[in-house]
């Protein structure tokens, strides 16, 4: 009577744990896909002044409705915290050269 009960809550907990909702990672990594879908309006880190993707994988966000890339994760760190200061430099290709150090 044991092994039959046993086997029916590890199939209705597999079952369980395929249906459950996807994790964060998985939804960050789809809101980033979605966001790479349109193409980057800029070549040049707005703030470093690096050409984007020559140091790594680029990194995106939206600013205004438009993509804009970004050379790595301690630059999109400084656009998130001034937008307004950075995006406006991506519109036009153009960058602060603030570096990342």
């Amino acid at each position: 009577m044991k092994r039959p009960l046993i086997a029916i809550l590890t199939v209705a907990f597999t079952v369980s744990v395929f249906a459950a909702d996807p994790s964060p990672t998985a939804s960050a990594s789809a809101a980033q896909s979605a966001q790479t879908s349109q193409k980057a309006v800029n070549t040049v880190c707005p703030v470093s002044g690096d050409t984007v993707g020559d140091i790594g994988k680029p990194v995106y966000a939206q600013y205004k409705g438009q993509t804009i890339a970004f050379c790595c994760k301690d630059c999109l760190k400084k656009f998130n915290k001034n937008p307004d200061k950075y995006g406006p430099l991506a519109l036009k290709n153009q960058s602060a050269n603030e570096g990342t150090e």
